[in-house]
């Protein structure tokens, strides 16, 4: 069982000043008469910190606990845009996906709970193509569920699940019409049970998925993989499952600071991926040829200080979940059932026993907007706090950097500066706001 976060910023104000629609710092004709009359080149990564003042206009909110029947939400996990402007919203708890119009208005929704054509049994993720096809993941289908630009189902593309495994972290689109995704879910026999191309010993395979029928998933990149934590340090907890059953939940040791798999397709085709501690950002082309952007900025040795300020972030953070999280179960016929307060201590033993990667990484996030600059976030070096952003070209240009009290990059670029975030009330109830990203004046 693992979870990933990025830590919140700021909640979205109105009109707030930030870093974003770059390409209006090096040009005024990339914004209309917005953006400031410069067109000077930017510069490369090897200078310090530069901050660029950017505001953003909220246009409308989707969600929360007095919003209509359509727009009430169990659990919103992603959000997209297509080319038109139009929202998507995947709430993974209902199955199905909320497609919203340019103004916040209902448009449709596409797929439902089932076993039957175009349904979803086990959905795990979701994208949308510019051209407005989505895109879900499912378990229970055994691959790709895939509708088009009107909701319609189109077949699902059917995967490998021992070797090419169903997509779900880091899910995204590619300019060619494929998905990639890093670390796919595999279930299964290994790899080379089935006479099928192994692992190569130490790396992390970057999958690219079909959406057209016919095509075949094909493995863009080998990334680096961390060398596992040291054995031992398991964590045992028994509890029920659907028809009565026991079940037994294994837990793993735990390793702090693991550096992990970050993933942003470009326009141009290229896949831009970061694997490592430092700040080396790789251009994959579809071809397989790698470029490299690399800024100066080095990782934070992990000291015994901070190995105790992340396991006192990390216990605070089951105590104010309160350990009333819902389990989601793989497989098996039913729910899983837990002792609540088991579970507490069973988390509580792992932080206990976790071990410490010697470096925080340089790089937490990675995100392309929709004309393919890179929104790279950076680490704090101290756990729990936010770190800067800086924002770059695929060409090794850097235009600015967000301020750690900034906004956090969105959960979805979309055309014409188009942005979403998705936030959580103080009951978890979930609100997609959508704003406009402008030069400030």
């Amino acid at each position: 069982m693992s979870s990933h976060s990025c830590p919140p910023r700021a909640l979205i104000r109105s009109r707030r000043t930030i870093l974003w629609a770059l390409a209006c710092a090096v040009g005024a004709t990339a914004c209309g008469t917005d953006g400031p009359a410069s067109s000077a080149t930017p510069e490369g990564l090897d200078g310090p910190d530069r901050e660029l003042a950017i505001e953003t206009v909220e246009l409308f909110g989707v969600g929360g606990f007095d919003a209509p029947d359509w727009a009430t939400f169990g659990r919103v996990s992603s959000v997209a845009f297509d080319e038109t402007g139009l929202l998507y919203i995947f709430d993974d708890q209902a199955a199905q996906v909320t497609v919203v119009s340019p103004e916040g208005e209902y448009v449709r929704v596409v797929g439902r709970r089932g076993d039957g054509p175009g349904e979803l049994g086990r959905p795990m993720a979701m994208t949308v193509l510019r051209n407005g096809w989505v895109v879900v993941p499912d378990l229970g289908k055994r691959g790709l569920v895939v509708y088009d630009q009107r909701g319609e189902w189109q077949g699902n593309r059917v995967l490998d699940l021992a070797q090419e495994g169903v997509p779900s972290r880091g899910l995204r689109p590619t300019a060619s019409g494929q998905v990639v995704s890093a670390e796919p879910l595999r279930v299964g026999a290994a790899p080379e049970a089935n006479g099928s191309e192994p692992d190569t010993p130490g790396t992390r395979p970057v999958w690219l998925y079909p959406v057209a029928p016919g095509d075949s998933a094909r493995r863009l990149m080998d990334a680096w993989d961390p060398p596992p934590p040291p054995e031992g340090g398991e964590s045992r907890l028994e509890g029920s499952g659907g028809g009565g059953r026991g079940v037994m939940i294994q837990m793993t040791r735990t390793r702090a600071f693991t550096p992990e798999l970050h993933l942003a397709p470009l326009p141009d085709g290229r896949v831009a991926v970061v694997d490592s501690v430092d700040y080396t950002i790789q251009l994959v082309g579809p071809d397989g040829q790698v470029d490299r952007l690399h800024r100066p900025v080095p990782p934070t040795p992990v000291t015994p200080e901070l190995e105790e300020q992340e396991r006192s972030r990390r216990l605070d953070e089951i105590v104010e979940r309160s350990m009333g999280t819902r389990l989601q179960v793989i497989g098996g016929d039913g729910g899983l059932s837990v002792n609540p307060d088991a579970m507490r201590r069973m988390l509580e033993d792992q932080v206990a026993q976790m071990v410490f990667f010697p470096e925080i990484p340089v790089v937490e996030e990675l995100a392309a907007d929709w004309d393919g600059r890179l929104w790279v976030q950076r680490s704090s070096g101290v756990p729990g706090q936010d770190g800067p952003t800086d924002v770059v070209t695929p060409e090794g240009g850097y235009l600015g950097t967000i301020p750690p009290e900034g906004l956090r990059i969105p959960d979805a670029f979309g055309p014409g500066g188009l942005a979403a975030y998705i936030e959580l009330d103080e009951l978890e109830v979930a609100t997609v706001r959508v704003v406009r990203l402008r030069v400030a004046s």
